[in-house]
């Protein structure tokens, strides 16, 4: 069941990784150089908070865990995430909605 919960926090963290690529290059903004850095090109522009782009950073690490297995996934980290953070999550998607509003 972890292997699930592992894969649906990949493709969450995938997705945002789309959208901030997506909205960096449509609104001709500063290309990020790095996953992390597209969190903080999307600070810089007023879109997300310091705190948000921060904890979202963390994201993009435990994505690269997912997806590259640098490390042995921890899966209480897993269960964490789940259980404490998802609302990063939620908060990135009612910061891009409201970009859409505009």
């Amino acid at each position: 069941m972890h292997h699930l919960a592992e894969r649906f926090l990949h493709l969450a963290c995938e997705c945002i990784l789309d959208i901030a690529q997506h909205v960096i290059a449509d609104q001709g903004y500063r290309q990020a150089t790095s996953y992390k850095d597209a969190m903080d090109v999307l600070c810089e522009e007023g879109l997300l908070d310091r705190d948000l782009a921060d904890r979202l950073k963390g994201w993009m690490g435990f994505r690269n865990v997912l997806v590259h297995l640098y490390l042995t996934i921890d899966h209480g980290r897993t269960y964490d995430a789940i259980r404490d953070d998802l609302s990063d999550l939620g908060q990135f998607a009612v910061a891009m909605a409201r970009l859409l509003g505009d």
